[in-house]
Formats: structure tokens, C-alpha cells, sequence
């Protein structure tokens, strides 16, 4: 029979191959979205006057596999899968919403005042986005980034629907490295707010000019 201490000195082999075979764990890597200011330089941006219709830009929605934390990566057109230990420092439905604050700022001809729902007080209406798609793409060799944004304007009043889009755009990236993809999301990022905020613009001005009568 084993005595004690041969058991205690086996154990503690043991032990020490399982974490030489475990090696050490992989660092979480996390990163957030940069949006690239849509505004000129030297032109400071226009937030609105007090008759300006205030908008308020909620989180986006985030379903499904785009709801958790980690970034997805997407092989051609159907498979989908999501790093383990590469995800977003904020959530994505708040990353956007920020980003769709700065850009609608930075857009004169909107003629809004912008706020988020931190920092809102009364409000006609609210901008509601939905993450359709959002990740990195593998073709072969070929590395890019594609995201797909879904917004509607809605007044508050009787919660109605004023407007709605959708914009989807995709992009190779030249050096796939992580970096480098967020960077190319990012600028994904800011192209399509500003085309929604843009489609979004007449009725902006209706409610605008409905809101002085």
C-alpha cells in the first residue's frame, strides 16, 4: 500500500502536469469603437435653437449572437462564430448610441438638439437603432468588417413612427489585424449613422415646423 507521503508527493505531480498542459490562460483582449468626427474641420457644430425638435438616442438593440460581449467574426456568408477572449470594453448597443449622439451633432443641416437617455429631459422624439449585423467577415485570405444598422424615429407622443432606414456596408481590411478591424467598424460606424441621420432629415424638419405652429 501507498504510504501518505508517496501519495502526497504523486498528487503533487499531478498536479503540476495538469497546469504544464494547461499552459498559461489567454489575456481578454478588449477594445471599443472610435467614430471618426463627420464634421469638417474648423466648423464648430450646429446643436440647434430652442424650437429645434430634441432627439433622444436610446442604447440599439442587440439580438442573438451581437448581444454578448464578444466580438463576432463571421466565415463567408453563413458561419458565424465569436472570439473567446476578444470583446467589446462597453456593450455595443451603448457604443452605438454614443457614436449616433456625435455624429447627429456633427451635422448642421439636421437642425436637432441631440441628447442621450442619461442626460435627457423632455423630448418629442426618440431614435431607436437595431444591430442587424455587425462583425468581421472571411472570405479565403480576404479579411473585412460589414455591419448593417436599422434606426427609426419615433414621436413620443402615441409612440408613433415617423421615419425608419436601413444602412449596410462592408469593407476590406488591408492588415486583418484586431486593431485594425475595430478601426475599419468604427469608420463603418460613422458613415452609416450619418447616411441614416441624412434619409432621417425631412421628417426631422416636418416635426421641426409642426413643433412652431
Amino acid at each position: 500500500m501507498t504510504n501518505p507521503i508517496h501519495r502526497a508527493v504523486l498528487c503533487l505531480g499531478f498536479m503540476t502536469w495538469l497546469v504544464a498542459c494547461a499552459g498559461t490562460p489567454s489575456v481578454t483582449e478588449r477594445y471599443r469603437l472610435t467614430p471618426l468626427s463627420t464634421q469638417r474641420s474648423g466648423t464648430p457644430a450646429t446643436p440647434g435653437d430652442a424650437s429645434s425638435p430634441v432627439i433622444v438616442v436610446e442604447p440599439y438593440a442587440t439580438m442573438g449572437i451581437y448581444a454578448d460581449p464578444q466580438i463576432v467574426y463571421r466565415l463567408e456568408e453563413t458561419t458565424y462564430g465569436a472570439y473567446p477572449n476578444r470583446e467589446w470594453a462597453i456593450p455595443l448597443g451603448t457604443m452605438l448610441a454614443d457614436a449616433t449622439v456625435e455624429t447627429m451633432r456633427a451635422i448642421p443641416e439636421l437642425g436637432v438638439r441631440v441628447a442621450d437617455e442619461r442626460t435627457a429631459g423632455s423630448h418629442g422624439l426618440v431614435w431607436r437603432g437595431v444591430v442587424q449585423q455587425f462583425e468581421e467577415v472571411n472570405r479565403g485570405k480576404k479579411v473585412g468588417a460589414a455591419i448593417r444598422l436599422d434606426a427609426a424615429l419615433v414621436r413620443t407622443a402615441g409612440d408613433s413612427v415617423v421615419w425608419q432606414g436601413s444602412v449596410g456596408l462592408e469593407r476590406p481590411v488591408a492588415h486583418p489585424t484586431m486593431p485594425e478591424i475595430v478601426r475599419t467598424l468604427s469608420e463603418l460606424t460613422s458613415t452609416a449613422i450619418r447616411q441614416l441621420a441624412l434619409q432621417a432629415r425631412i421628417a426631422v424638419q416636418a416635426e421641426r415646423v409642426a413643433s412652431v405652429r
